[in-house]
């Protein structure tokens, strides 16, 4: 019977340095961190009140944000088939011109709403509305006729 040999094994010098690996490890780091901090930070997205955005219209330039206020008068169609409307918040009111999908049935006039977009001169661009609505539902028949569940339904047999 042959003897194991359990002499433990010098390193050669053909084996990597260390130091690669770390260095491997540190870059994946600086990609990782990297990655996540553009992540984080493009996905902001600020709420202004309409009197904040327009004292901060020089200052927000380009910048998307959400603005937030009520709807002042009825929403009109332009040329090119973008929603026109005025929103108020603070005694101060915005033009918005809306570029996207049509609003809910739920926008109009004395409606609260969230129109995501950027100041483009005096009007802001929107491409996203968000309708703000109560909690209270009101009946669209209150007229309608009440029965009960168990004549409605036939039995069986």
């Amino acid at each position: 019977m042959t003897e194991l040999d359990l002499t433990p094994r010098q390193p050669d010098s053909t084996s990597r340095p260390r130091w690669r690996n770390w260095l491997i490890l540190g870059i994946l780091g600086l990609v990782a961190a990297f990655v996540l901090f553009q992540a984080l930070t493009s996905a902001r997205v600020f709420f202004r009140n309409v009197d904040e955005a327009v004292a901060q219209r020089a200052e927000l330039g380009e910048d998307i944000f959400r603005m937030q206020g009520t709807v002042v008068d009825e929403p009109t169609t332009g040329p090119d088939g973008s929603v026109l409307f005025t929103v108020s918040f603070g005694g101060v009111d915005a033009d918005v011109r809306h570029v996207g999908d049509e609003p809910s049935s739920l926008f109009g006039k004395g409606e609260p709403v969230v129109a995501e977009g950027h100041w483009d001169g005096e009007v802001f661009e929107s491409n996203l509305i968000t309708v703000k609505h109560s909690e209270t539902y009101v009946e669209e028949n209150p007229d309608r006729v009440d029965y009960e569940l168990d004549e409605a339904i036939p039995e069986a047999g």
